[in-house]
């Protein structure tokens, strides 16, 4: 297949991930993610990055899975069934990066909300950050890098609005 065609599944997850990371919903977060999370598995998978493809192809189930049901139990299945897929096609220690971002990913969606959820999504995004840049993936580096600053910018305005709830409540 065309390089320039799979860095275009790259760069349309990407665009469907600029929407749901700067949203201060969690529902639309999660299915926006879904999508993204589709998309990217297609991408990297066409990349030959076997493990990603299979984390984000789970990573976009999961985030679907987790706009009805939480908890700890839910992160647990979603954990085992990642770890088998991932030591299933296993190649080297660079499959590390998206399967413990995956699992970073999970117990976020399954166990946090708000902006401790955000916040561990934020150490996620760095972490596939590294994993796109080593295989090469354009829509891969500018997603995370993007979703990383927007995660971060989304934490400051949804603390700062705490805030402010916070000081109109107590006068």
């Amino acid at each position: 297949m065309d390089p320039l065609v799979i860095q275009g599944f790259g760069l349309a997850a990407y665009a469907v991930n600029i929407v749901g990371f700067s949203t201060r919903h969690d529902q639309l977060f999660r299915s926006l993610l879904f999508v993204s999370c589709s998309l990217f598995c297609i991408h990297y998978v066409l990349m030959g990055a076997y493990v990603a493809g299979a984390n984000l192809g789970i990573n976009g189930v999961r985030s679907f899975v987790s706009l009805r049901f939480k908890g700890y139990t839910w992160f647990g299945i979603f954990a085992v069934i990642q770890t088998i897929m991932s030591v299933m096609v296993y190649e080297g220690l660079i499959d590390l990066l998206p399967w413990s971002a995956s699992l970073m990913s999970g117990f976020a969606l399954f166990c946090l909300s708000g902006i401790q959820m955000r916040f561990a999504m934020l150490i996620c995004a760095l972490t596939w950050m590294v994993n796109a840049l080593i295989v090469g993936s354009w829509g891969g580096s500018l997603n995370d890098i993007t979703n990383a600053t927007l995660l971060a910018f989304t934490i400051y305005r949804m603390k700062t609005a705490n805030e402010r709830e916070a000081q109109t409540a107590s006068l």
